[in-house]
């Protein structure tokens, strides 16, 4: 575990023993905190720190049962990589730093909720198959350059291009908002008062950012932030619903995931409707599919789903073994995912529900995005790298300089990828032109 898990640790142990924890904060830490001192070689997802009375609303643990058995050779620069069988090849060199400046206004609004609640489910399967990969971690090269924000303890973790042609992210611990030029000037923007932490972060239909909160008393709130600083805020009616991620439907809605078992969805003037998943589903990553729908993945229940503008359900599709992260619209018409379960995979969903995974060699890999390239992005928080998967599965490793957690990533305005490293407190952006 790393330095920063550490420091994780810590804080949650403080929240256990504190007055000011919610019941279902309490066990939630509990539990991954347990599962953490009891599997030494677990792989522990810390990306949802936000979301949790300022701490952690997702702990994943997997099993490093199925996983494949790799071979480690030497890359370039004497970096180590993982080769299996190749499905296809070819390989481009990106990696190093750089530095930024940074300021920083801030301002708040306090909005009013209309919430509303539905109900829905589904069930059934789907098939999956596995496929090899080409594997290659590269040099360190001069292509990546990181931004360090005003606040050495500002955790960034989900992040999304912006209307304004800037970087909009959200910060752990922090209470602030963070905007970020193509140059790398940061600004930020304090949250409400009262507001503990900020999770998940999407451009919506408005021109605004939309992103999920929480208060010191664990309740959930979506919020949205103007370009010019001012936010809104909206109640979600559940108690303590753990708010995960939060995406753009086709609908013209935000829709939101909460850890707690429920899909939200959210009008731009601020109707909230929550859809009750069955099971101990703990929904976390949501966005808009090429089939009209919208996609979440379920880190416990190992499946991927699919729900209506108007609030159905579809047949899950069950990823065995798995632990389904980040989600994406990929440019080949499908789905894209990552899988942090059975050595660290990527996957590539079908609207028909048609499974592939190709393994990239890290244990951790977190959020997934289409890149400018044509070409599938992820942050790999396990092993300090930016992935790179082409829609074939060729898989190119970028290593981060600065050590740390690699979380939220997207593509930016400039034509290049932009990411988050939620241990470093830094923002990196990888050139591509």
């Amino acid at each position: 575990m790393t330095d920063f898990e550490d420091r994780m640790a810590d804080e949650l142990q403080t929240l256990v023993d504190g007055a000011d924890a919610s019941d279902l904060v309490r066990t939630r830490i509990e539990r991954g905190l347990q599962r953490r001192r009891t599997v030494p070689r677990g792989l522990i997802l810390w990306g949802s720190i936000a979301a949790a009375v300022a701490a952690l609303i997702a702990l994943a643990v997997a099993p490093g049962s199925g996983a494949k058995k790799q071979n480690v050779a030497a890359g370039p620069g004497g970096d180590a990589s993982t080769t299996v069988q190749p499905e296809s090849g070819g390989v481009t060199c990106i990696g190093c730093s750089g530095a930024g400046d940074a300021g920083g206004p801030a301002s708040t609004v306090p909005g009013a909720a209309t919430p509303t609640t539905a109900g829905a489910h589904a069930t059934t399967i789907a098939p999956r198959a596995n496929h090899a990969t080409t594997t290659t971690t590269l040099a360190k090269g001069q292509h990546i350059t990181e931004f360090a924000l005003p606040n050495p303890q500002g955790y960034p973790n989900d992040m999304a291009a912006g209307p304004d042609g800037n970087l909009w992210f959200a910060e752990s611990f922090a209470g602030k908002i963070g905007r970020i030029t193509p140059s790398g000037a940061v600004t930020e923007f304090l949250q409400p008062a009262g507001a503990a932490g900020a999770n998940g972060m999407v451009a919506g239909p408005d021109g605004n950012m939309w992103f999920t909160e929480v208060d010191n008393a664990g309740n959930g709130k979506i919020a949205r932030i103007a370009p010019t600083g001012e936010v809104t805020e909206f109640a979600v009616p559940t108690p303590n619903p753990s708010l995960q991620n939060i995406g753009r439907g086709p609908d013209g809605n935000l829709w939101f995931t909460e850890s707690a078992g429920k899909i939200g969805r959210i009008t731009p003037a601020g109707a909230i409707t929550e859809f009750t998943v069955p099971g101990a589903a703990q929904p976390n990553c949501i966005t808009a599919g090429p089939d009209g729908n919208v996609w979440f993945t379920e880190t416990e229940g190992g499946r991927i789903r699919r729900i209506t503008p108007s609030g159905t359900l579809l047949a899950p599709i069950t990823i065995p073994g798995g632990i389904p992260v980040g989600i994406t619209a990929g440019p080949d018409g499908n789905m894209w995912f990552t899988d942090m379960a059975n050595g660290g995979r990527v996957g590539r969903v079908t609207p028909s529900g048609s499974v592939t995974e190709f393994p990239v060699a890290d244990n951790n890999p977190a959020r997934i995005t289409t890149g400018p390239d044509g070409n599938l992005w992820f942050t790999e928080s396990g092993n300090n790298n930016v992935g790179r998967i082409t829609p074939s599965g060729t898989v190119t490793h970028i290593p981060v300089p600065t050590p740390g957690q690699n979380y939220g990533i997207t593509a930016g305005p400039d034509g290049n990828v932009w990411f988050t490293e939620l241990g470093a407190s830094k923002v990196g952006r990888v050139d591509l032109h």
